[in-house]
């Protein structure tokens, strides 16, 4: 290899390490910054330039040392505390992030330190001081696209989805072939429920971009929710078959475990972006196609993967999921690991499948769900009446979609001109309303079969998730809440807490959970108890501060958990 040459002055150095750096030479260019540095070791450009280029080939130890030598010769050197910021956030340091933009922000009014902050705030979840950021950002360049672009982001994450779209339009503005911003598009869209608007935006997007995996999935979600599940199934498996394994290395450094995530290429996994957090954790995710649907080299590939330590079925539900199940099996069987919620134990979940399960728990009442065929509502509907209210929903509805009240045969045939599904599940509905005239919601994480209480939400809606509740608006809704989580046995005193502790024993997940209600009689009603509840610590506005001191425990639990399986215990 051709040495390195340069002229003699600091200069000319400084000068032709520049260029090497501009054109992309980024080794050569950091041996004439070592150079310099030798010259002058207080070089300002050379500190600052060389700590980028080691940042860049990740060694951040490196980079950081030279960002401080820098910083300890000018304090206020805003592009030396912005890049230590990035190198901060690079390592998911995000609070430690966050003060150094904060610092640079104050030095000089660079709009990627806005931007970068923005970024930071809404991986911490301070929703409404990430906003403020991109907005500085975009106030002082207007034709930021990546701030409009995170903009938006923060604005779905907020369930403000039109003004989400507008920011994704203004993106577009900026730069008409982003398929990135086409794609968030699509999403901003689907849950303005503009479903034709979702699907064009997905389209184009793959138009530019046929690599855009976020486009597949988004397109498969968006077809789903209009019925027309042969072509979401077959966007959802080439989304599943172009990242047949995904590797996420851990971001702090050497993690806590290894952990190999086996998935489905419906939409039927357990969320594990934050219950394996790869701030914890290095995730090896396998996606599992449908039967038939793999070549032989995406089978040879399965056995070819990275070592790991424990394995996770994320294939957690049933109606969706239950066609990955043997390949699943087979797969864990094979395996000289631990495997937590193997796949054999998840089918007992499927709703109309739990009230056997939790048959005899007293103080539990569980509400008697029947899976139907489209033939059964239609003979239901042509009744004169109907024996109890009932909940009416499509097989693999989640989230309140598609979910129906009905209390005449009249709403029957409505439901039945709306929703095209074959199969469907019939609920018998059970009034859970408070004295007040609120309903309440409680969730309960289990991890290895004990009890964590999750979250609260409160309405005066009988259709009651989480994210439609908005707590934010009342103090006392939150007050309530922090108390739910401080200790749950005060809202489920004696034999209630003992009911909520009997469904975990009967559940004998690894990781799963309950949804529930207290009917008027003081009995606990369950709503679901299946492995796919969702437990994030993104709501972490001031409003919500107190759940920062409490649903980490679950994440505690789960580590420690696998911890002592890795170990045999």
């Amino acid at each position: 290899m051709a040495k390195v040459q340069s002229a003699g002055s600091e200069r000319e150095i400084f000068s032709d390490a520049l260029r090497y750096q501009r054109s992309g030479r980024a080794k050569k260019a950091a041996k004439l910054f070592e150079r310099l540095l030798e010259r002058n070791p207080h070089h300002p450009e050379g500190l600052l330039l060389l700590g980028i280029l080691r940042s860049e080939a990740d060694d951040l130890d490196g980079a950081e040392a030279l960002f401080r030598r820098r910083l300890a010769d000018a304090p206020t050197d805003g592009f030396s505390l912005h890049n230590l910021a990035k190198l901060y956030q690079k390592r998911g340091e995000d609070r430690k992030a966050i003060e150094l933009y904060r610092q640079a922000a104050g030095v000089a009014a660079f709009p990627p330190t806005f931007n970068d902050l923005g970024v930071s705030l809404h991986r911490t979840g301070d929703l409404a001081d990430a906003l403020a950021a991109f907005d500085r950002a975009i106030a002082l360049d207007p034709d930021y696209l990546m701030a409009h672009t995170n903009r938006g982001l923060v604005l779905i994450e907020l369930d403000r989805p039109a003004e989400a779209g507008d920011a994704f339009r203004q993106a577009l503005r900026i730069d008409p072939n982003s398929a990135e911003a086409w794609c968030h598009l699509g999403t901003a869209c689907h849950k303005s429920n503009d479903l034709a608007g979702a699907e064009a935006a997905c389209r184009r997007a793959l138009e530019i971009d046929a690599n855009c995996i976020d486009a597949y999935l988004q397109l498969s979600l968006t077809l789903d929710r209009a019925h027309r599940p042969e072509e979401a199934e077959a966007f959802g498996t080439e989304w599943a078959r172009r990242q047949r394994v995904l590797v996420k290395p851990c971001l702090t450094g050497k993690p806590e475990a290894r952990v190999l995530i086996i998935a489905g290429s419906r939409m039927c996994n357990v969320p594990t972006e934050h219950l394996l957090s790869i701030r914890r954790y290095e995730t090896i995710t396998i996606h599992l196609l449908p039967p038939g649907a793999a070549s032989a080299d995406e089978v040879e590939a399965l056995k070819h993967l990275p070592p790991f330590d424990i394995a996770f079925n994320a294939i957690g539900e049933v109606d969706r999921g239950e066609i990955f199940f043997p390949e699943a099996s087979a797969l864990c069987a094979g395996l000289s690991c631990p495997v937590l919620n193997p796949p054999e134990q998840m089918p007992r979940t499927r709703r109309d499948r739990v009230e056997a399960l939790l048959a005899g728990i007293p103080n539990l009442v569980v509400p008697e769900t029947r899976r139907v065929r489209r033939a059964e509502l239609v003979a239901l509907a042509e009744r004169e009446r109907l024996p109890h209210t009932l909940l009416l929903r499509p097989l693999g509805a989640h989230g309140g979609d598609d979910l129906q009240r009905v209390e005449t045969p009249a709403e029957v045939a409505a439901y039945l001109r709306e929703i095209a599904s074959e199969e469907n599940y019939v609920t018998q509905y059970v009034d859970y309303r408070s004295a007040d005239g609120n309903y309440r919601k409680y969730r309960f994480v289990y991890v290895d079969r004990e009890a964590f209480p999750y979250h609260l939400a409160i309405s005066d809606h009988w259709l009651l998730h989480y994210w439609r509740a908005d707590m934010k608006r009342a103090q006392w809704m939150r007050a309530e809440e922090e108390a739910f989580l401080a200790d749950y046995t005060r809202i489920f005193p004696g034999a209630l807490a003992e009911t909520i502790k009997e469904i975990g024993r009967r559940l004998d997940l690894d990781y799963g959970g309950v949804d529930c209600g207290i009917t008027p009689d003081g009995q606990v009603l369950l709503f679901e108890a299946n492995a796919t509840m969702l437990v994030h610590l993104a709501d972490r506005h001031t409003d919500f501060a107190y759940k920062t001191r409490y649903v980490p425990r679950i994440f505690d639990a789960m580590s420690a958990m696998i911890q002592r399986r890795i170990k045999g215990g």
